[in-house]
């Protein structure tokens, strides 16, 4: 009986696991003017996985948004890489061709989130996603 104690601790964790990543999984689309200029897309599994794509962040100085530049080609998909969930945070990174960039994305609401990016070289400000 007491073997079995372990086992059955863990399974409210897995089904509150479940649960968080809901609350998470699915398209989510940064726009700036009505354009997309990010998608977040979010698997539920036994961690949460998924990937970036198109994104296009530029920023002025005080860290606001600023109009994308014109790329003509689109990147593919990046990675999500160690995705951790706490309440209704997500930390997350994403490897850009050396370097490792790291995010967060927080619940604002039903199908509102923002994600900071945490080590940027320039200070930008949450970035608003909704999901689609």
């Amino acid at each position: 009986m007491i073997a079995l104690l372990p086992l059955l601790t863990s399974v409210p964790l897995v089904a509150q696991d479940a649960e968080a990543q809901k609350k998470f999984v699915g398209t989510w689309e940064a726009k700036w003017k009505d354009k997309v200029i990010c998608t977040l897309r979010l698997n539920a599994g036994e961690h949460i996985s998924g990937e970036m794509e198109a994104c296009n962040i530029n920023a002025d100085a005080n860290g606001d948004l600023q109009e994308p530049e014109s790329t003509g080609h689109s990147d593919p998909p990046s990675p999500i890489l160690n995705a951790k969930l706490e309440g209704d945070m997500l930390r997350f990174e994403m490897k850009d061709d050396d370097d490792v960039l790291k995010f967060e994305m927080k619940l604002l609401g039903d199908g509102r989130a923002e994600v900071r990016i945490l080590d940027s070289p320039v200070p930008i400000k949450p970035i608003h996603f909704d999901r689609k």
